[in-house]
């Protein structure tokens, strides 16, 4: 191996563990509701920044993000609030230029959510599919989608109940095309599928 090819692949390898990092810091936000904090992760002087959280519908530019997570501290900010979510099989493919990735994570973990005055536990799983792009030297988040595949009451599961409380709002955007979450009548292509390996 030259040394060219050496320090490409360490290239690489340190753009794979900063985009790890940056993913596992937003489920660590998240579980704190610091949406400060994860509002700084998203690209500011991208002008294709893009977010979808399950049903909330596309919302763009860095005052779409913040529209999306003022709705989940509207839903979730009450006592007894828990969001646990676990990241799992990591894919992540690097542009060849380094300038932009695309990450997909499945995710896995329970919540707590409020049903009138009553709290009630919930099996959450579902798909992170994000597009990275790097400013100012830092991996920063440009298209970040999350799929629900089900979110279910943990005492009925998802065949009985496969999807309860949702984001969507009446006067908000349309439900992206991709919002498919598991359905026991059908057979589900749980898409996007992962990026491709980059040559």
């Amino acid at each position: 191996m030259t040394q060219q090819e050496m320090e490409a692949k360490t290239r690489r390898l340190e753009n794979y563990q900063d985009i790890c990092n940056l993913q596992g810091r937003y489920n660590h936000y998240m579980l704190s509701g610091r949406f400060d904090k994860i509002l700084d992760m998203f690209a500011k002087k991208d002008q294709n920044v893009e977010i979808e959280l399950a049903d909330s519908g596309v919302f763009y530019g860095i005052e779409g993000v913040k529209k999306v997570f003022s709705i989940l501290g509207e839903k979730y900010g009450f006592p007894g609030s828990l969001g646990l979510h676990m990241l799992m099989t990591p894919v992540i493919e690097v542009s060849k230029d380094g300038k932009t990735a695309r990450g997909m994570w499945h995710s896995f973990g329970c919540n707590t959510i409020k049903e009138g005055n009553r709290l009630s536990a919930m099996w959450q799983a579902g798909k992170y599919d994000i597009t990275f792009v790097k400013e100012d030297g830092k991996w920063k988040y440009r298209v970040f989608k999350w799929y629900a595949i089900f979110r279910t009451p943990f005492d009925e599961g998802w065949v009985k109940r496969p999807i309860i409380s949702g984001l969507h709002q009446e006067d908000g955007p349309g439900i992206g095309a991709l919002y498919e979450p598991y359905d026991p009548t059908k057979s589900g292509g749980f898409l996007p599928l992962p990026p491709e390996p980059v040559e």
